[in-house]
């Protein structure tokens, strides 16, 4: 029943070995239950041997041996402790009567002997029976495939790794190869250089092939350092030995056989620079060994190269019809696990060059190698190469070189960043790609339909809810790059996920989100204008002035973000607001509107400037001093004449705003006793007035203003220049017109 593999492929590597065992178990019970009524002979005890013998003949595939043991009433089939299932008695049960503890079925077994072995073992036999000892038994029937309780037997039991069955963890044949190989240089270089017979003699049966095969992924993962220290061990043990001691050549050997395996290593250079014993060393010479297509490691190598090649070769071919992309799958991930880094990089790039060709086949087929590629790279120890293929797409992208398979390769290559959490990349492309579109207007243009596309994949809503999630628990580095995409992005969709959480209970997070949406522009006030304009957000108790606490800081935050974005669209939405009864609504407009600028913003502010507050007059007074032009004087004078609550603000603002209007304005009433009557109406003092006037005309600080300042000097009598000599008034104009 040999049945090693000629050839050995990713899915075989792949296949579930704890699966395959416990399948086993149950086939195995079953047959002994069946056997024990029925003979071998019968059809249904035929029937009944066949399976678990077709299951033996699978692990055959992979192995010399499969053992079955006992060890504390557990069943354990191949060092795999199995989850305890009721029908396990009936293989542990008659493994107890025959006194076995270690069952070893070789792989030459037959279907006859193993129906012999079969009936034996789940019949009973007295002690007085010539056959009551079941190896006698083995021997006198001259069944050398079956042993029970040999040295060898316990051997392979007992030293090799113990798996538990019921725990979730890697049960393939790579893995339990690779964990028969160990991770000793020494070893592996001994192993390399071991006959496929003499294999099953360090307690590794898994078949030659198989250990040829992934001897090269297992050199591949040792530390650089572990395989340097043992060459300089070795090296440091030959200099010091005469060379008339027998144990030197032992060592020469050994230190050879390293050479050797470091050749399968990605870091050979590294590791064999500057050894002392190369000139101790006649076989290996004074320079690293280089690979020899014709030694077993070159031979790996040159094999790998040359299938993936050829594959390449047949996929893009012009005539090629073939999208079957196993077998590529599998040489490149051989190349990855044999250390062939640079190569894996230039398939990468070559494919990536290939989507830009005329032949659309041929960009497909270049797509699903890629997709596949991407997939087979492992972020502990291929990182760079996805670095390099990230930077690569950025390259096509400004170079505007990318043609519409680029955004599936886009969308490969996020998603693959996003799952491995290298928000970095991710952010590296998405920006780069916002690049690629701009705001006509309301409306948003790509100059690339890949990008848009590539754009609709990134929306998807378990992509935005990944990175909200992620916003939330971010660092302060993971936390800009999240930014960064979320902008770059910059739709509706993250725009009102954002909104979900600008008040959440995370300080940090609040500020992040509000960052966040403060620079998504369109998006971001489609949806808080969506929030402001709807009344259902400001409904509260009858009789209640604020707003419940949930909905404020909703609202606040929705203000602030208004604000934020400086877009004049965004006065439309606070103008239906700045009347709510919640105070604090309103001064949030006020703050909101100053940031927005523009005359919407200031004809608002003119508005409010007249609330029922004297905070809110002021403050709205106040932003009109920030962001008014000349031009908006009429409307303050005018608001002045009608309510002179806030006079004295009013006329700063004046003064900042400047003009010939506001000049002429300022002028007029710091000579009108009249005026100042009108103004003041008993909140304001007259001097107080003029204090303010000649300020605000000290502000607009030319010629003629100032001129004004001085014929309001000249004009006052010889008693009122003395009198108010030392007045905060008399100062100011002192001051003013000193520096004139």
């Amino acid at each position: 029943m040999h049945n090693s593999p000629r050839t050995v492929s990713e899915a075989l590597l792949r296949t579930n070995l704890n699966e395959l065992s416990h399948l086993l178990a149950s086939e195995l019970a079953m047959s002994c239950k069946k056997i024990a009524i029925y003979s071998p002979d019968h059809p249904v005890g035929q029937k009944a041997l066949e399976k678990p013998f077709l299951l033996l003949a699978k692990y055959f595939q992979f192995r010399s041996t499969v053992t079955i043991a006992i060890q504390r009433t557990n069943l354990i089939i191949c060092n795999i402790a199995l989850k305890d299932a009721v029908y396990h008695s009936q293989i542990i049960q008659p493994m107890q009567m025959n006194d076995i503890t270690v069952l070893l079925f070789d792989q030459n077994i037959s279907m006859k002997e193993f129906g012999v072995f079969m009936e034996r073992f789940v019949k009973r036999v007295k002690q007085d029976d010539p056959n009551y000892h079941f190896m006698t038994f083995l021997s006198r029937r001259n069944i050398k495939t079956v042993e029970a309780n040999t040295e060898r037997a316990f051997k392979l039991f007992e030293e090799q790794r113990q798996y538990r069955g019921e725990v979730d963890d890697d049960f393939s044949v790579r893995r339990f190869t690779l964990d028969q190989l160990g991770t000793d240089p020494s070893v592996l270089a001994q192993l390399a250089e071991t006959p496929d017979s003499e294999l099953i003699t360090h307690c590794i049966d898994f078949h030659p092939n198989l250990v040829r095969y992934l001897m090269p992924e297992r050199v591949t993962s040792l530390p650089t350092r572990e395989f340097r220290k043992e060459l300089e061990r070795l090296s440091s043990v030959i200099s010091g030995q005469p060379e008339s001691d027998p144990d030197r050549e032992k060592n020469v050997r050994k230190f050879v056989s390293l050479l050797k395996l470091a050749e399968l290593h990605p870091e050979s250079a590294n590791i064999l620079k500057q050894l002392s014993t190369f000139d101790l060393v006649p076989a290996v010479g004074s320079a690293p060994p280089k690979v020899d297509p014709k030694s077993s490691t070159g031979k790996i190598k040159t094999e790998a190269l040359s299938q993936i090649e050829s594959l390449l070769e047949e996929y893009c071919s012009d005539g090629s019809q073939s999208y079957e992309i196993t077998p590529f799958s599998d040489a490149f991930e051989r190349l990855l696990k044999t250390g062939l880094k640079e190569k894996a990089s230039s398939i990468l790039t070559r494919l990536t060059e290939l989507l830009s060709d005329s032949n659309p086949g041929r960009r497909q087929q270049a797509l699903s190698l890629l997709s596949r590629a991407i997939d087979q790279l492992n972020f502990q120890t291929d990182f760079r190469l996805f670095e390099d293929l990230v930077k690569q797409v950025v390259v096509q992208l400004t170079a505007r070189r990318e043609t519409f398979e680029y955004s599936e390769l886009i969308w490969r290559v996020c998603d693959r960043a996003i799952r491995e959490r290298k928000f970095s990349l991710m952010a590296e492309i998405s920006a780069c790609m916002a690049t690629r579109r701009y705001q006509d207007g309301s409306v948003t243009v790509y100059d690339s339909m890949a990008v848009k596309k590539a754009f609709e994949s990134l929306n998807r809503p378990e992509i935005i809810d990944r990175l909200i999630k992620e916003t939330i628990n971010a660092d302060h580095e993971i936390g800009n790059q999240l930014k960064r995409i979320m902008v770059s992005i910059g739709s509706e969709e993250i725009a009102f996920a954002l909104s979900q959480i600008v008040a959440h209970p995370l300080r940090q997070v609040r500020q992040q989100s509000l960052r966040i949406l403060a620079e998504m522009g369109k998006s971001a006030l489609v949806v808080f204008s969506r929030i402001v304009n709807d009344d259902n957000w400001f409904e509260r108790e009858i009789g209640r002035q604020e707003l419940p606490d949930a909905k404020w800081y909703l609202i606040r935050n929705s203000i602030f973000v208004l604000g934020n974005l400086k877009d004049r669209d965004a006065v439309a939405p606070l103008r239906l607001r700045i009347s709510d009864n919640d105070i604090r609504v309103r001064r949030e407009i006020v703050t909101a509107l100053e940031k927005i600028g523009g005359e919407e913003a200031v004809d608002l502010l003119l508005l409010m400037a007249e609330d029922s507050s004297h905070e809110i007059r002021e403050t709205a007074v106040a932003a009109i001093g920030v962001i008014g032009t000349p031009e908006v004087v009429p409307m303050l004078t005018d608001l002045l004449n009608r309510n002179s609550s806030e006079a004295i603000k009013v006329i700063s603002v004046l003064g900042k705003l400047g003009g010939e209007d506001a000049r002429a304005y300022l002028s007029r009433i710091l000579n009108s006793e009249d005026d100042l009557n009108t103004i003041s109406a008993g909140r304001h003092s007259k001097d107080d007035l003029r204090l303010a006037i000649v300020k605000a005309l000290g502000t607009i600080g030319d010629r003629p203003a100032l001129n004004q300042i001085r014929e309001y000097r000249d004009s006052l009598s010889a008693a009122q220049k003395f009198l108010f000599k030392n007045s905060p008034l008399q100062r100011t104009i002192s001051e003013i017109l000193s520096k004139s």
